[in-house]
């Protein structure tokens, strides 16, 4: 009733300000308002004649009550049957005092402990975020902890470091994402321990400056918690192979997406087309707004080497290139090609641009990338990989006519094989105004500077295939700096990385590697080993930019063929994708959250990519496909956008809608 009632009086006082006219109605007045009614609904109230406090959480199906060292959950829906109890023991070497002062501001709850820590509840549409803060050191040892007990018959499950969650009799809840900060901001060492169903939060905080934030909330997402879901309503069409950022192809101010469906047919059986989604706010991207772009061949495959994200003529629009390495079609039989469409204030158009190989069987077009203005003459430049023996890389100079008639050069490096199976801008990893690119050969990874006069012809540095990465480059990624030092770095990962010494011969990594004012640090400066076998973890690896506006670049990295190793009867071939946070020591070795599709061969993650702000919240945005998925046609495929926020979605209490509060039950029921 109160919803109804504030916007109807809202909707009465903007028709009365235009009494003397036909009655016109404030759209941007009623959007306001309806966000305000929406947030009320997540305002924090206290209970009559008690110490205790309530909240509704209506977009997760939830009821919280809050005390000074108690969260209590229940169900919104009464034919649902549990409670989840949380209890505070110990906060940096204080106990709860039995009468807290107490602070109350909309939908946020915070309960003061002799001043000595505070604790803190914040619902909202996201779920149910619980924060300590300790304002002095409780011991000497530098040790700071927190001890928490579930109660009720819940279990304390550890999942990972920041990863926990919490089990009764099928229902599962996620209590993940830990993250420690200081007085100054600096991020702090932090992990979960589970000891005879406690769970403690430990903290390295010996030279931390109080007081100290600590904060856990959900990692795990799943499919329910997109925002937009694309799909292209066709058995078989494997949407989502490939995706990529494409820039702003209509110059409208909001990014815009390329989603490629290899297998999708229009005439032509498996001809392939690639979509292209429109951003706008404040919903992002509009799954009932796109462009689809075709080759009209038979078997053609068209979108599983995509890329956008540069405007390479320079009109102001934003450009996408896609891939054909095989069966091109229309010049000779296996001569590859590369399609270039060109933004405009339509969208883009659907009439390409096509460069040539020139040689056979060569794989021009295996890989394709767009390198912001090597040049400096106002264009975008294009990298397009060939790697039949040797390989090549032509690279081709943006130009105001079009790329059809532009300047071009070849990279290669005598000796190697496979040059050319991928390419991509590395970045300013020597700093701001420098520019490079990076090539992948089997033998390993070469960075080729730029200037004026374009790409030197001549790698300007080199860093061989480790020992146990004979994948070593099957993605790579640059132009991010996760350690916020001013030069960009770049991830390499491997898909196939040997865990030799836990017998995982296909477990899959990543390598990151520092920039400097030298340009790239050689050795790796971390390297982030996957604990489940041949899930093709670091096989697609992407900059997702600043996710979490702390002030560092974030990465995400897919594993298409993860399964939930901890639920009795999991999905085989779900996938996931890894967010990791960027940090001042580099990245953080553990993730920070990750998506998973809960839908058995959806092989989530086979492809993710940065896409930019899609809805100009501010945050950066992701997005991640599922070539697999039924949705609900068999292998139809979808590509799913996940939006960036202060910290990862908040749902402590898990369940996007009463009918995921029984995730482990349900999944015994899906296909």
């Amino acid at each position: 009733m109160k919803k109804q009632y504030f916007s109807g009086l809202l909707l009465l006082t903007t028709l009365a300000a235009h009494a003397n006219s036909s009655p016109v109605v404030d759209n941007e007045l009623l959007l306001k308002a309806k966000k305000q009614v929406e947030k009320i609904e997540y305002f924090i109230k206290k209970q009559d004649n008690t110490t205790t406090y309530r909240s509704p959480n209506p977009m997760n199906g939830l009821k919280a009550t809050y005390t000074g060292n108690e969260l209590n959950i229940v169900p919104e829906k009464a034919d649902q049957q549990w409670a989840f109890k949380l209890t505070v023991k110990e906060v940096g070497g204080y106990n709860p005092v039995v009468q807290p002062l107490v602070s109350m501001h909309e939908n946020t709850v915070q309960f003061d402990h002799d001043h000595h820590f505070k604790v803190e509840y914040i619902n909202d549409e996201n779920g149910i975020q619980q924060k300590f803060i300790i304002q002095e050191a409780g011991t000497a040892t530098g040790k700071v902890t927190v001890q928490l007990q579930p109660e009720n018959g819940w279990n304390a499950r550890y999942k990972s470091a920041t990863s926990l969650a919490f089990e009764n009799n099928g229902h599962e809840l996620d209590y993940s994402d830990l993250k420690v900060t200081d007085a100054k901001g600096n991020k702090l060492p932090a992990h979960f321990t589970v000891r005879q169903n406690q769970v403690e939060i430990s903290v390295d905080a010996e030279h931390a400056v109080y007081p100290l934030s600590l904060q856990s909330i959900v990692g795990e997402l799943t499919l329910l918690y997109a925002r937009t879901i694309m799909q292209s309503d066709q058995a078989g069409a494997q949407m989502g192979a490939a995706v990529s950022a494409a820039g702003d192809v209509n110059a409208d101010g909001y990014p815009d997406v390329v989603v490629g469906a290899p297998y999708y047919s229009k005439g032509e059986s498996h001809e392939g087309a690639v979509f292209i989604f429109y951003g706008s706010e404040p919903n992002g991207i509009n799954p009932n707004n796109y462009t689809v772009l075709e080759k009209n061949v038979p078997e053609g495959h068209f979108g599983e080497y995509v890329t956008g994200g540069g405007d390479v003529n320079g009109d102001g629009f934003d450009d996408v290139l896609v891939g054909v390495p095989y069966h091109a079609g229309t010049f000779n039989n296996d001569t590859g090609m590369v399609y270039v469409y060109y933004g405009s204030a339509a969208g883009t158009s659907t009439t390409p641009e096509i460069i040539r190989s020139l040689r056979q069987d060569d794989h021009f077009g295996i890989s394709v990338a767009i390198a912001p203005d090597i040049d400096g003459d106002g264009n975008d430049d294009v990298l397009i990989g060939a790697d039949k023996g040797e390989g090549y890389v032509t690279v081709v100079y943006g130009s105001s006519w079009g790329l059809e008639y532009a300047y071009t050069s070849e990279l290669a490096v005598s000796g190697t094989t496979g040059f050319g199976s991928k390419v991509s801008d590395a970045g300013s990893i020597s700093g701001a105004g420098s520019r490079a690119v990076m090539v992948v050969s089997n033998e390993g990874l070469y960075i080729f500077n730029g200037d004026f006069s374009g790409v030197q012809m001549t790698p300007s540095q080199t860093i061989p295939r480790p020992d146990q990465a004979g994948s070593f480059g099957s993605a790579i990624a640059g132009g991010g700096d996760v350690n916020g030092d001013g030069y960009d770095d770049i991830i390499v990962g491997a898909k196939d990385y040997a865990d030799i010494e836990h017998n995982r011969l296909q477990a899959g990594a990543f390598f990151l590697y520092i920039g400097s004012s030298t340009g790239i640090v050689t050795t790796p400066h971390r390297v982030v080993v996957f604990e489940q076998d041949s899930t093709l973890y670091g096989s697609q690896i992407a900059f997702v930019g600043d996710i979490n506006q702390d002030g560092f670049d974030d990465a995400v990295v897919g594993a298409p063929k993860w399964k939930d190793s901890w639920d009795d009867t999991p999905e085989e071939q779900e996938g996931a994708a890894f967010l990791y946070y960027g940090y001042p020591p580099g990245i953080n070795f553990w993730a920070a959250g990750f998506i998973h599709s809960n839908k058995t061969n959806a092989l989530l993650g086979s492809s993710v990519a940065g896409v930019g702000d899609v809805n100009g919240d501010g945050y950066p945005d992701l997005l991640v496909g599922a070539p697999g998925c039924n949705n609900p046609q068999v292998g139809e495929g979808i590509a799913a956008i996940f939006l960036g926020a202060p910290y990862t979605p908040a749902r402590m209490a898990g369940p996007h809608n009463a009918a995921s509060t029984k995730r482990s039950a349900d999944r015994k029921k899906r296909p």
